[in-house]
């Protein structure tokens, strides 16, 4: 079965194994294995075409190098993703009016922008005080008194 398969070959096939790997992950890895796989493929082209492993060799570390000193960072710039905060995020550090006391074990209400969330301390906090934000789990507001 595998008589007919040379270094080269099996090069060939470790490329297109690395995409492969790659599309099932997603840019998990960064696209590194999609480039991997590229390099793999070019340097078994290579290789057939010359018959010569040193020359494969040095194909896949020029190749390598390439990217990782000139097209890695433009790369990763390109892909880079910003991330929008949602509502619930954009309010932590925020501060908000007890509206219904908070009691340790026992959720209370606080104002914030207008809406009422519920919210909970480690503290007892009565109603009119103002409380910080401190992170958002769910529906509930985790707060601290200011």
């Amino acid at each position: 079965m595998f008589d007919n398969l040379n270094q080269f070959n099996i090069l060939i096939m470790l490329g297109i194994l690395a995409i492969i790997v790659e599309i099932i992950l997603g840019a998990a890895t960064g696209f590194e294995l999609l480039i991997l796989g590229i390099v793999f493929i070019i340097g078994g082209g290579v290789g057939m075409l010359t018959g010569s492993m040193m020359i494969t060799i040095l194909t896949i570390i020029i190749l390598t190098l390439g990217y990782i000193f000139f097209a890695r960072k433009m790369i990763k710039q390109a892909l880079h993703i910003t991330t929008t905060k949602t509502n619930t995020d954009s309010i932590i550090g925020e501060v908000a009016s007890v509206v219904a006391d908070i009691k340790i074990g026992a959720p209370g209400q606080v104002k914030i922008e207008g809406e009422i969330w519920r919210a909970e301390s480690t503290k007892d906090i009565s109603k009119g005080k103002k409380v910080k934000i401190i992170s958002v789990s769910g529906v509930t507001l985790k707060v601290t008194e200011i």
